[in-house]
């Protein structure tokens, strides 16, 4: 049987309101030792407890998380080699170097090509080549991606000094010095020391080069397979046979501008 029904308390309407729970009440109060569930325990919530699981189809943070591959932009879903492939068609350096400031993906497959081959055309560009090569912790390492140098442009005004900022440059294969009479053996051999894939050299119509620089180019550069020393008139054959001894891929050398010697002919 139920028992009598009891007598309940009047709501009273001019009771300020109160925006925090009543301490004395059993399921609003966060601190209440009573096992009846709060109705939104904020743990719950992020524990996946709450009614973000009924049969609505609420979606759960799991289902809204978004994936890295649907924020990447199409170009940058592109293969490195399809994106190199792409770049190496742009003639215009301004246009690679565009292309390295859309990001850093693309920056990574176009700083290559662009640093291949520095244009120092211009001592604007040769001094700006120069400073970038002189930081001290670069995003890349410019100076690794040097492969040629050519400095014939600024044979005028080449000297020692010109030159020195190049020495970092290790990994040079093929280096143009024609005619550049203001160089000396100072600022060649720094180039040489330590440049082992060094494939061609053109030192052409540089009347201050002596046999110093040619020792330097044999200790250093054993996979030499080109030597143009026309107009080099203080190199002497003693230094000359060293070479041909050190760098046994040789295959021409010219001696004169109107003529060339090859190694199996002559060494």
């Amino acid at each position: 049987m139920r028992g009598p029904v009891p007598n309940m308390a009047p709501l009273s309407t001019d009771a300020p309101y109160r925006a925090t729970p009543d301490p004395e009440g059993d399921s609003q109060s966060s601190s209440s030792n009573s096992p009846a569930r709060a109705d939104y325990e904020e743990s719950d919530f992020y524990q996946g407890n709450n009614d973000s699981q009924s049969s609505i189809g609420v979606p759960t943070f799991q289902d809204m998380a978004v994936t890295e591959e649907v924020c990447v932009p199409p170009a940058n879903r592109l293969p490195a080699e399809v994106l190199i492939g792409i770049f190496s068609k742009l003639s215009n350096p301004q246009d690679l170097l565009n292309c390295m400031c859309v990001s850093k993906r693309w920056a990574r497959n176009s700083v290559d090509l662009l640093w291949h081959r520095p244009a120092c055309t211009t001592w604007n560009k040769h001094g700006s080549i120069c400073r970038t090569l002189s930081i001290a912790n670069p995003y890349f390492a410019y100076r690794d991606f040097i492969k040629r140098l050519n400095l014939a442009t600024l044979s005028d005004g080449v000297n020692d000094g010109s030159v020195a900022p190049l020495s970092v440059c290790t990994r040079v294969e093929r280096l143009t010095l024609t005619n550049c009479d203001g160089l000396t053996d100072h600022g060649l051999r720094g180039l040489l020391t330590d440049c082992n894939h060094l494939l061609a050299l053109d030192i052409s119509g540089d009347t201050q080069i002596t046999e110093a620089s040619m020792f330097t180019l044999a200790d250093n550069c054993r996979r030499l397979q080109g030597l143009n020393i026309s107009g080099c008139v203080k190199i002497s054959n003693e230094s000359m046979i060293k070479v041909a001894e050190k760098c046994r891929y040789i295959k021409r050398v010219s001696f004169l501008s109107q003529y060339k010697l090859t190694y199996a002919d002559h060494f």
